[in-house]
């Protein structure tokens, strides 16, 4: 019996000792292996958005159901419900800018991108009667608070990512060397061992300042493009300081959104409050960057940095979104304005010599884009017309300019061609390099 008893008890401190072991390893092997914690970031804030605002839970439904409706084809539109966002959003905060919509008819890098890079918009972006009436810039879910704090949360995401060195590779660099339009073939940027993450290679520098001549550097009365671009023309800002948005139109005239007025206040935000009764009356510009653009901008006038910030907003897409069934592309009309007042934007004030005050306000559109000024430029500080003041990071980007009346500008960068490949964003102007002549003063 005392023997018996004796192995019980040798038994059961043997199952405890194994007990014990196992769950060291179990716990010990978690430790050394976390699930990678951007794996599920993406959907799981987008279920928590959807869950802490029911309402927009359901016009995220009302709207994807729309989409499908439109675009019924898996291939293109692969999101056709609520249940199948979530695994498309994880998927794509990984994912390269090229990948994210595969299709073998995209031929170029820009409409590889730029069809991955509409698609998560264009879900959000289908006009629902309950949101009309709301003073949203587009009554779609995009435009509601909660989504477009949800979209900078998720952009920053893929940024982040973007800004590792799993985001570059030998082979990224090959490919876009193939590609002509990145120019990469004619000596104009840094060395490309400079670059080791995507982000690093979308904000290259140039060479040298050289390949980029400033038109003019003496005349001030010259304005030189900010940015490598396609201008889209000019307004007038009335005497309280607003200006007409043109109705925003599909490519076969069909009007998505009516006009509108829209602020030189709207536009410089709060901390720029005291300085737009200064351009009432005046004008304003505003030149489109494209993905393969390079984009840095510079200083389109020489003068003093009177102010210097950010108008934290909407990471928005930039325009408004639509499927053409023709082409079989998602196209965004972002010719027309008053879509720059709601995005995140840089603002940088100058203060000239002779013509008063310029604003120049660096817009980022679509999905990583980033408005970020260099640590020179700050109030006091001089600028040199041509000058590099700041960068984008990834994402499509536009760059808007305000002056004075008095200045009398006029904009005299060159039309297009009929034969000039410019795509849909060009409204009617040919490319422009940064330093090229873009307007005049006083003429």
């Amino acid at each position: 019996m005392k023997n018996k008893h004796t192995w019980k008890i040798v038994l059961a401190v043997i199952i405890a000792v194994l007990i014990g072991l196992f769950a060291f390893e179990h716990l010990h092997s978690k430790e050394a292996a976390p699930e990678p914690a951007q794996e599920h970031q993406a959907s799981e804030s987008f279920r928590a958005m959807l869950k802490a605002n029911p309402d927009v839970e359901q016009y995220m439904e009302e709207s994807i159901a729309a989409a499908a409706k439109i675009n019924p084809d898996k291939k293109t539109n692969p999101v056709q419900s609520l249940d199948e966002i979530y695994d498309f959003l994880d998927y794509t905060t990984t994912c390269m800018p090229w990948n994210i919509m595969v299709d073998e008819r995209y031929e170029d890098f820009a409409t590889k991108c730029d069809q991955s890079i509409l698609y998560v918009y264009w879900l959000m972006d289908q006009p629902l009667d309950e949101l009309k009436g709301k003073e949203l810039f587009y009554p779609s879910v995009e435009y509601l608070e909660p989504v477009y704090k949800w979209l900078t949360e998720y952009n920053n995401t893929w940024r982040d990512f973007l800004d590792t060195e799993e985001s570059w590779k030998p082979e990224y660099l090959d490919m876009l060397k193939e590609d002509p339009t990145w120019n990469l073939d004619k000596g104009w940027y840094e060395s490309s061992d400079n670059w080791k993450t995507f982000n690093q290679f979308f904000s290259r520098k140039l060479s040298s300042p050289d390949v980029r001549p400033v038109s003019e550097p003496d005349n001030d009365a010259v304005v030189v493009s900010p940015a490598d671009s396609l201008p889209q023309g000019v307004w007038d800002i009335d005497e309280d300081g607003r200006f007409k948005a043109d109705p925003v139109k599909k490519a076969d005239g069909v009007v998505i959104k009516d006009s509108c007025f829209i602020t030189v206040e709207q536009l410089l935000g709060e901390e720029g409050k005291e300085y737009a009764p200064l351009f009432n009356g005046g004008y304003l510009s505003h030149t489109y960057l494209n993905y393969n653009d390079y984009h840095r901008y510079h200083s389109p006038v020489s003068g003093t940095v009177k102010a210097v910030y950010n108008v934290p907003y909407a990471n928005a897409v930039g325009g408004i979104v639509y499927w053409n069934p023709e082409t079989k592309l998602y196209v965004l009309e972002s010719n027309t304005l008053s879509w720059q007042s709601c995005e995140t934007r840089g603002v940088l004030l100058i203060e000239t010599e002779e013509y008063g005050l310029v604003a120049m306000i660096p817009v980022g559109m679509g999905q990583v884009s980033s408005c970020n000024f260099v640590d020179e430029i700050k109030p006091g500080a001089t600028v040199e017309k041509g000058q590099d003041v700041g960068y984008f990071l990834f994402g499509g980007s536009d760059c808007v300019m305000l002056f004075e009346k008095q200045t009398g500008f006029r904009l005299t960068a060159k039309k297009g061609s009929e034969d000039e490949s410019t795509g849909d964003y060009s409204a009617g102007y040919a490319h422009i390099f940064c330093g090229e002549e873009y307007g005049r003063f006083g003429e």
